[in-house]
């Protein structure tokens, strides 16, 4: 087995994690483009609806988020069910070509909205299935690190993106960039046909085989035959599992709210910092510029003295950020404190997906790691909310507070169940 695994890996990391993530990287910078494009193109349709343009774009965005986030379990309990991953990456990124393509023959504000939905659904369908399959084809041993390479490489697509969006819809128009996304959306899915290999529960290596694991560690143990008694205790065991699985996808949440809470609070940075909107455009892109970078070696890292000690640790450095965040006063200083929350929430990310994958128990792999994207989409929607709320009610730092509180208080749940 080892042999085999030498064969076929490169860094320690088996090459079906690379091929899985390259076949997906076309999809991801399609997503990308999208990302500008959408908002931008609302201004071009009639709307039977009078709202500002402004609840117009949150409108498009949340029931993105919503649907997607409500989508997860659901698709994730479905491919457990059927023990099949690929067809529902296919389906997901079949509708995304699909529907990138409609974007481009319609007409009312409205129809941008179903489409919304629609995307929404598939983007459940098909991320609990990607995150399934890379916890089937990487191990305990090197987990951190294939989940970091994982997301560093559809970081990259999802960054450059809306740059090549912003310059083909100059250039080429709106209906360029949707038909540009549906094209990639169709190289990725040929890629995935051809390339990708089905993964299943009873797979070769992490906590997926059932033969030879130490179940033990990893907080699952398989259906037993025999008494009540026995399969209650089992039952019993594979709970405290999704517990704290559950936990570690709170703990991605609470970095998705600080995000959101930061650029829902920009406007009132631009005053109070004097700063221009391309200065603290800059900061956002330095913050995802850092967590992009320091992804694999948080997965690394996270490998080597291991995921619980990562995770809290970057909970803790994130709050005490967050803080000092909402008192900053010049625009370096924003940047540099941008640029630091982007790797403490890296710290954060990747070690707890790795983690979530590490207690993952087999026949229910989809449906609980899709909690993690699960928790991002709602830390999507609800940020601005909380940001805009409180901030409005409670004054300009309340948000700021309610977040680091959050993130203390989880990242000690994390450390006491580690006792």
């Amino acid at each position: 087995m080892n042999d085999w695994m030498a064969e076929r890996s490169i860094f320690r990391i088996r090459r079906e994690l690379y091929v899985l993530t390259a076949s997906l990287f076309f999809g991801d910078f399609g997503t990308g483009i999208l990302m500008p494009l959408i908002p931008l193109y609302i201004r071009h349709l009639d709307a039977g609806m009078s709202m500002d343009l402004e609840i117009k774009s949150a409108l498009v965005f949340g029931v993105f988020g919503l649907f997607a986030a409500a989508s997860y379990p659901v698709m994730g309990r479905l491919s457990d069910r059927i023990d099949r991953r690929k067809p529902f990456v296919l389906a997901g990124l079949i509708g995304f070509m699909v529907l990138s393509a409609a974007c481009a023959i319609i007409d009312t504000f409205e129809q941008l909205l179903l489409i919304r939905v629609a995307q929404g659904i598939m983007v459940g369908a098909m991320v609990p299935s990607t995150l399934a399959m890379l916890t089937h084809i990487s191990t305990p041993g090197n987990r951190g690190r294939s989940m970091g390479v994982y997301s560093t490489i559809r970081g990259i697509g999802s960054a450059a993106g809306p740059a090549a969006g912003g310059v083909i819809a100059v250039v080429w128009g709106f209906g360029a960039g949707f038909y540009a996304c549906a094209l990639l959306g169709l190289i990725s899915i040929i890629l995935v046909s051809f390339f990708v290999r089905e993964t299943r529960s009873s797979g070769i290596s992490g906590t997926s085989d059932i033969s030879g694991s130490d179940w033990s560690k990893t907080g699952c143990l398989p259906e037993p035959p025999g008494s009540a008694d026995r399969i209650n205790s089992v039952s019993s065991v594979n709970s405290t599992a999704n517990t704290e699985i559950r936990l570690l996808a709170s703990a991605a949440f609470t970095t998705m709210l600080a995000i959101m809470i930061i650029a829902t609070m920009l406007p009132l940075y631009e005053e109070r910092l004097d700063a221009s909107t391309a200065g603290l455009g800059v900061a956002l892109s330095v913050y995802f510029s850092a967590r992009l970078i320091f992804q694999t070696p948080m997965g690394v890292l996270s490998d080597r003295i291991g995921t619980r000690r990562v995770v809290v640790a970057g909970l803790g450095v994130s709050a005490l950020l967050i803080l000092w965040i909402a008192q900053v006063t010049t625009t370096p200083e924003f940047l540099t404190l941008m640029f630091a929350t982007g790797v403490a929430a890296a710290a954060v990310n990747t070690p707890a997906l790795a983690f979530g994958a590490d207690l993952s128990c087999p026949g229910m792999v989809g449906q609980q790691m899709s909690l993690f994207p699960m928790a991002s989409a709602i830390g999507m929607v609800a940020g601005p909310l909380i940001g805009g709320v409180f901030a409005s009610y409670l004054g300009f730092m309340s948000p700021f507070y309610f977040c680091a509180g959050l993130m203390v208080a989880v990242g000690a749940m994390v450390m006491v169940r580690g006792r």
